[in-house]
């Protein structure tokens, strides 16, 4: 028992058969095999609500009976008597609006303290700890009593959770054969990694770790032996080579390498520096009082412990939460010198939109902690373990603005506890106060001293010291709602000539409040602010208003509120100046605008009571147009050679684009890039699946180009649902094929060839030549990746045939220039000089720049091959040339190796280096799985 006198709690196993011992150990009777299942279940995912549809689906996976959702309620109420004990009488398993629960305290599931050991050890090896890094990983390995949830089928959530936990055991135990090969001991190393390889012979890191313990060992020809057993195996039974780190250990142990063969005697002593992010957006311009709660959020972050902890601010909209969170955060920076994060979590924006996920805040949070794009993992559960690993020593500032419950928190909490969290909500997130500790903060409102400071310092000392009665009423009628009093003070700073009273008046008049904020008391309620705003509008700015509320983000351009409109953006600046003027929009930068989600709650209440469902529609269609027709535009410049498939009839837009060239079309798209991926979720979910199809392919290649290969994913995702819907084989192949791009760039060989083997499927069932020579065409790509030039000349001729016989001139040099190159790739430079030749011919007559600067690289590569290096050099510099007019980085950043091995293979040592630091400065930047391997190439000329 603690200090206290409260028992240790329950604990949860599932890293073997699902159990729960009591405090003394005891082993608890769980009851029927389908209550197990249950447990399990709950379980997977701790803290996750299951409704009783999910939970029927898990236990009888779509072979329901009759009275599924009957047993599911008796199979809980039999766990709960079963689960409570002595000091803990009330249940784990815990009832709310999202559906069951399980509610554990710390680390009490066996699962959930072999990730927090696993973290602390991943921490320990990255500051070069490695005593306590195999401590920690060891630890958690001896938490295991068999497979994950042994004994029960797997299927479902079970299948998934399970095969995340045994890849993390698989890595751990890799992780501590690399500390003990470090530690000098190969020799006892050697029969448990024959043993690693037997019972897993296609994972190819501990065949690494048994060629170096061999090697190690004086054993070099068994090392050797070893590597070439590998290579047969996996000829044998995938067809593929070892990958490029096996064979490049391979050759090491050929040179007999000292620095391979001779273990570490001390960790690395320098680590790449740190990012220190700074996201906080600017403190509130104007903010009076609240020294009490600052003073609060002081003590209870910056308290004398040295630790910091988490704070939830809570109360109701428009209270001023992020006014007050905002305005310690700045005037505490200096005490979170690693950074400060924010995000806006979206827990309560209007009735269509939902809140971000966890698993989406964190991919955001990454790249500011910084990891490169394409160093994310691809599965959320790896995502949150580098946040964590990432979080785990140092001192951030985390503010987490608008969220909606603890589920939507929980897990973006920082791993360490130097970290300060505030969160903020209008809930007042029980689950995270009991469970993480945190300290809740009730933000009531202002008193009336400091509201009346407020509205002074709006409305200027003089005006209010002449009508202090209609103050005094102003802030009555307001019931001193920070967002309130600004609306009031907004208005009548704009009508100087108004008195305060007759303001006041006209307030007192109207009634009314938002459903969601509704009180017993009519002085607090919000809808009689806002309406009585609304209400002072013009017809066009009320309309307007309206109108962006349907907007499928909180962001909105001009050009997109007049597409709402429908009316020219000139015509509607007006409307657009007067919203802002009365605090219904904030204009964040020129031309763009930014509406509260009270408002946008609002808005959308008074859009579905005031106006026609068809306008409703009518307006989405139009924004969606007009998104659509922007994106293809802006696709079309980006990428020459993209063309939309089928493309629907799209209505004049009321606001045309205008992009001189490709890098406006891009600057403009790093902007609108997550309202574009907004619209494609608000068109799935409101079946405008044409619009949704057709905006995803146009986000291809803008994605694409920025290397946002998650957000290209999770596009072509939504891509494929509609192309379902639809019954669209070409939508639906098209789709595939470019979800296989976002693998691949992901590494992820696997997905890639399941969803290019989809592709090719669908474009032969709809008979789509153009579509079947794009798809040879990235299967030959795939195979090259891969390593074999062999398996992509196929392809490539498949291709050439298929587009000469429809006279596709862009895929047809496409099929040439992968010809030419696979050829340079087998040593037939010959071959592949014409088969390049005839690519350019055809890229330089369609003016199709891309495609010619990856021409000029396959024929820069041939002559390098060939031995005539002057041409091979004249050859790069015209892809380089082409690759930065194109502003493609990549395509840039190869291109500079190859010529940086062009001077090399001349004797031109100093310009080869500089060549490749310049490559290595794209790569690193773009966060390219190659900088790894040309770092270590310049280290050697170092």
């Amino acid at each position: 028992m603690d200090p206290a006198g409260a028992p240790p709690p329950a604990r949860y196993q599932l890293l073997g058969p699902v159990e729960v011992r009591s405090a003394c150990g005891e082993r608890l009777a769980l009851g029927t095999p389908m209550q197990v299942r249950l447990l399990a279940v709950l379980m997977s995912q701790p803290g996750t609500g299951w409704s009783i549809d999910q939970l029927v689906d898990e236990l009888w996976q779509g072979r329901p009976p009759k009275t599924a959702a009957g047993n599911v309620k008796t199979y809980v109420w039999a766990l709960r008597r079963a689960l409570r004990s002595p000091g803990f009488p009330d249940p784990a398993i815990l009832a709310g609006p999202t559906g069951y629960r399980l509610a554990l305290d710390g680390l009490t599931m066996d699962s959930v303290a072999f990730d927090d050991l696993a973290q602390r050890g991943y921490s320990a090896l990255r500051q070069g700890h490695w005593s306590a890094a195999q401590e920690s990983f060891e630890a958690a390995l001896a938490l295991w009593r068999g497979e994950p949830f042994a004994g029960l089928p797997g299927w479902g959530v079970l299948l998934s959770v399970r095969a995340r936990l045994q890849e993390q055991r698989s890595s751990l135990l890799e992780e501590v054969v690399d500390l003990q090969l470090r530690a000098g001991r190969h020799h006892e190393l050697i029969e448990s990694l024959r043993g690693q390889v037997d019972a897993d012979p296609l994972r190819e890191r501990p065949w690494g770790q048994l060629m170096v313990a061999l090697a190690r060992a004086g054993r070099r020809a068994d090392a050797l032996a070893t590597y070439r057993q590998l290579r047969h195996l996996l000829a044998d039974e995938v067809g593929v080579e070892p990958g490029p780190d096996i064979q490049l250990l391979h050759t090491r142990i050929l040179r007999a390498e000292r620095e391979l063969l001779t273990p570490e005697a001390a960790p690395p002593q320098s680590c790449p520096p740190r990012v220190v992010p700074r996201q906080l957006p600017a403190p509130p311009a104007v903010f009076t009082g609240r020294a009490g709660e600052l003073a609060r959020l002081t003590t209870l972050l910056l308290g004398d412990t040295g630790s910091a902890g988490t704070v939830v601010i809570t109360g109701t909209g428009g209270v001023g939460k992020s006014w007050l969170a905002l305005r310690w955060a700045h005037d505490n920076l200096h005490h979170f010198p690693d950074g400060q994060l924010h995000v806006d979590l979206d827990g309560f924006g209007t009735a269509t939109q939902a809140a971000s996920p966890s698993a989406v805040v964190v991919r955001s949070l990454l790249p500011a902690l910084g990891v490169r794009p394409l160093e994310i993992p691809a599965e959320p559960a790896a995502q949150f373990a580098l946040y964590r690993s990432l979080t785990a020593d140092r001192r951030l500032l985390l503010l987490l603005d608008n969220a909606r419950d603890a589920e939507q928190v929980r897990q973006l909490l920082p791993a360490s506890t130097l970290c300060g969290v505030l969160v903020t909500s209008r809930h007042t997130l029980p689950g995270l106060v009991a469970s993480e500790g945190a300290h809740p903060l009730a933000l009531d409102l202002p008193s009336d001293g400091e509201a009346r400071q407020l509205l002074v310092r709006r409305l200027g000392a003089q005006r209010a010291a002449a009508q202090p009665a209609a103050v005094d009423e102003l802030i009555r009628r307001t019931a001193r709602l920070p967002l309130a009093l600004a609306i009031v003070a907004a208005r009548a700073a704009a009508r100087p000539t108004f008195s305060l009273q007759a303001i006041a008046d006209d307030l007192a008049a109207t009634r009314g409040g938002l459903a969601a904020l509704a009180t017993d008391d009519a002085a607090t309620d919000v809808r009689t602010v806002l309406s009585w705003s609304y209400r002072l509008l013009s017809a066009d700015a009320a309309r307007l208003f309206r109108q962006i509320s349907l907007h499928p983000a909180a962001d909105v351009g001009a050009a997109a509120a007049a597409s709402l409109a429908g009316a020219p953006p000139h015509l509607i600046r007006p409307a657009l100046d007067e919203l802002t003027r009365a605090n219904l929009l904030a204009e964040e930068s020129p031309n763009r605008f930014r509406c509260h989600d009270l408002l946008r709650a609002y808005g959308e209440e008074l859009t579905y009571a005031l106006d026609r469902p068809d306008d409703h529609r009518a307006a989405r269609t139009r924004v969606l147009d007009h998104y659509l027709r922007v994106a293809r535009d802006a696709a079309t410049l980006v990428d020459t050679g993209w063309q939309p498939l089928d493309p629907p009839p799209l209505p004049a837009d009321a606001s045309p684009p205008t992009f001189a060239d490709h890098r406006a079309a891009l600057a403009w798209f790093t902007i609108e890039q997550r309202v574009l991926l907004a619209a494609v979720d608000d068109a799935v979910a409101h079946r405008f699946d044409a619009h949704a199809g057709h905006l995803a392919q146009a986000l291809t290649p803008l994605l694409s180009r920025l290397s946002q290969w998650h957000d290209l994913a999770a596009v072509q995702a939504n891509a494929i649902t509609v192309a379902q819907r639809l019954g669209d084989p070409r939508a639906e192949a098209l789709a595939h094929r470019d979800l296989a791009l976002a693998h691949i760039q992901h590494r992820r060989f696997g997905p890639a060839h399941h969803h290019l083997q989809r592709a090719m499927t669908r474009y032969d069932q709809a008979g789509d030549r153009p579509g079947q020579v794009s798809a040879h065409l990235h299967l030959a790509w795939l195979s090259d990746i891969e390593g074999d030039a062999g398996a992509a000349l196929p392809h490539a001729r498949e291709a050439l045939a298929l587009a000469s016989g429809i006279d596709d001139r862009l895929g047809e040099a496409a099929a040439l220039n992968a010809l030419g190159w696979s050829h340079a790739r087998l040593d037939e430079h010959d071959r592949a000089i014409s088969y390049c030749e005839q690519a350019l011919a055809l890229y330089e007559k369609a003016e199709d720049r891309l495609g010619a600067a990856h021409t000029w690289d396959s024929l820069g590569f041939a002559y390098h091959g060939l031995g005539i290096h002057p041409t091979a050099a004249d050859c790069y510099r015209r892809a380089l040339a082409l690759y930065s007019d194109v502003q493609d980085p990549c395509g840039r950043a190869d291109t500079l190796v190859r010529l940086g091995d062009t001077h090399q293979a001349v004797g031109d040592h100093d310009t080869s280096v500089d060549l490749w630091r310049q490559a290595l400065a794209i790569l690193d930047r773009v966060g390219h799985p190659q900088a790894t391997a040309l770092s270590e190439r310049l280290e050697a000329y170092r």
